[in-house]
C-alpha cells in the first residue's frame, strides 16, 4: 500500500507539456467556409446484453484497451460503482462497488473517475480538496491533498458532475480540469476566469490555466447549465475549447502564449443569447428548449475528423399543446477535418439516438440507441464517416 503512490508517478512523468501557461495574450483569427463533402451513414447497430447490475445509459464513462480488449467503464450512479463492460467477444460484464460510507466511500452524484490501472483508479470529488485512489477491489488504497488555485490565488473547485465533454483530460504528465471561477455563476466574474486548470498532481501544483469565456457570455443575460465548456484533445499539447452558446472553436497549445479563434459564420443561426439573469427556472427551460446550442467536439482519430454536436431551434409546444423535449428539435453531426475545417454535416434522428451518450471506436462513431427491443439490452447505433 506504501508503494501505491510510485505507481502514480510513473503515470505522471513530466514531459513538455507540463510547462508553466498563463492566459494567451495573442489572438490568431481564423475564418472557415463549409465544404460540405462528407456524411455519415448508419451502418448497423451494435447491441451489448447487460445483466442486472449494469445500466442501459451512462453519463459518465471512459474506453480503454486491457489484454486486447476494448471495455466501456460506466459510473453507475446506482448501485455507486463501476461497469466493465466488453465491446467485444463473450467476456462478463465485471462491477467494481465502492463502501457506502467511511474513508472509501463516494458521492454518486458527484465523482469523477478515472481508470489507469488495476492499483491506479483515481476519484476526485466535487469541491472536496482530496483525491482518491482505489485499486481494482474497490479498496481505498490512500487519498492525498489536492490544492487548485489561479493565478491569483483564489481557490478553484473542480466540477465533478460533469455532461459529456466537459470532463477532464488526464495526460501522463498533467490533468486538465474544469474548475467553478466562482461559486456564484450568476455573477459577471464568473465570467472573467479561465476554465481550465493545468494541474499537476504528483507536485499538487497548478502549472497553468486557459480556456477564458468568449464575450457573448459577459454581458447582461445568462445560460444557466449552457455555460460551461467542453474540452476536446487531439494531441499532446493542443486542446480545443468549446461553448454551447458559441460557434466558434478556441484552440490553446500549453507551451505556447496564443489562443487560435476558429470561427465560423454560417454557424451563426446556432448562436444563443441566452436569458435575462433575473429570469425564473421556468424562463429558463423555455429557452432551453427552444433556443439553438451546441453540444460536445469529439475527436475520430482513425479517420483524422471531429464531430460536433448541434441542436436547432423549434417551437415550444407541439399542435396538441404539449411541450416538446430538446430531442424532438433537429440535431445535426457537422463533420470537420482535422484543420478545423467544416467538411459536411449528418441530420441526426435525436428522438432515436441520444448524442448524450456517444463514443468513437475504429468500427465508426457510437450513438447511444434509445429503440431497445429488451431491458437487458444496450444498443448503439455505428454511423461510418462517407465521402460524398
Amino acid at each position: 500500500m506504501k508503494n501505491i503512490w510510485l505507481t502514480l508517478v510513473c503515470f505522471f512523468f513530466l514531459i513538455g507539456c507540463s510547462q508553466h501557461i498563463e492566459r494567451p495574450s495573442i489572438v490568431i483569427e481564423i475564418n472557415h467556409k463549409a465544404l460540405n463533402q462528407n456524411t455519415l451513414t448508419l451502418s448497423g447497430s451494435k447491441i451489448i446484453l447487460i445483466d442486472s447490475l449494469t445500466l442501459p445509459f451512462y453519463d459518465y464513462f471512459q474506453l480503454i484497451e486491457e489484454e486486447d480488449n476494448s471495455y466501456l467503464i460506466g459510473m453507475n450512479r446506482q448501485s455507486v460503482s463501476l461497469d466493465f463492460i466488453p465491446l467485444g467477444g463473450n467476456q462478463p460484464i465485471r462491477h467494481l462497488a465502492f463502501d457506502d460510507d467511511g474513508p472509501g466511500a463516494i458521492s454518486p452524484d458527484l465523482d469523477i473517475f478515472h481508470y489507469f490501472g488495476e492499483d491506479s483508479i483515481v476519484t476526485i470529488q466535487d469541491r472536496d480538496n482530496r483525491l482518491k485512489v482505489f485499486n481494482s477491489d474497490g479498496e481505498l488504497v490512500n487519498s492525498y491533498p489536492k490544492k487548485i488555485r489561479d493565478s491569483k490565488g483564489m481557490e478553484m473547485y473542480t466540477v465533478a458532475y460533469s455532461y459529456l465533454g466537459q470532463w477532464p483530460v488526464f495526460l501522463d504528465s498533467v490533468w486538465i480540469l474544469p474548475v467553478y471561477p466562482d461559486l456564484d455563476v450568476k455573477s459577471k466574474g464568473y465570467y472573467d476566469r479561465n476554465k481550465f486548470m493545468v494541474f499537476d498532481p504528483v507536485n499538487n501544483e497548478v502549472l497553468g490555466e486557459f480556456g477564458q469565456y468568449p464575450g457573448i457570455y459577459k454581458g447582461d443575460n445568462y445560460f444557466d447549465i449552457l455555460r460551461e465548456p467542453s474540452l476536446t484533445h487531439n494531441s499532446d499539447c493542443s486542446f480545443l475549447v468549446t461553448f454551447p452558446a458559441d460557434p466558434s472553436i478556441y484552440e490553446y497549445q500549453l507551451d505556447q502564449d496564443s489562443v487560435i479563434w476558429h470561427q465560423y459564420p454560417t454557424w451563426n443561426n446556432f448562436q444563443n443569447e441566452g436569458v435575462k439573469r433575473d429570469s425564473d427556472f421556468q424562463q429558463f427551460v423555455n429557452h432551453y428548449l427552444t433556443s439553438a446550442w451546441f453540444q460536445q467536439l469529439t475527436y475520430d482519430p482513425f479517420h483524422h475528423v471531429y464531430y460536433r454536436f448541434a441542436k436547432e431551434k423549434q417551437e415550444l409546444r407541439k399542435a396538441n399543446g404539449e411541450k416538446k423535449t430538446a430531442f424532438e428539435a433537429d440535431w445535426m453531426v457537422f463533420i470537420l477535418s482535422e484543420a478545423l475545417d467544416p467538411i459536411g454535416f449528418y441530420s441526426l434522428d435525436a428522438v432515436r439516438f441520444n448524442p448524450m451518450f456517444s463514443f468513437v471506436t475504429q468500427e465508426g462513431l457510437y450513438i447511444y440507441d434509445n429503440q431497445r427491443a429488451n431491458d437487458d439490452q444496450m444498443v448503439f447505433g455505428v454511423f461510418e464517416l462517407e465521402d460524398n
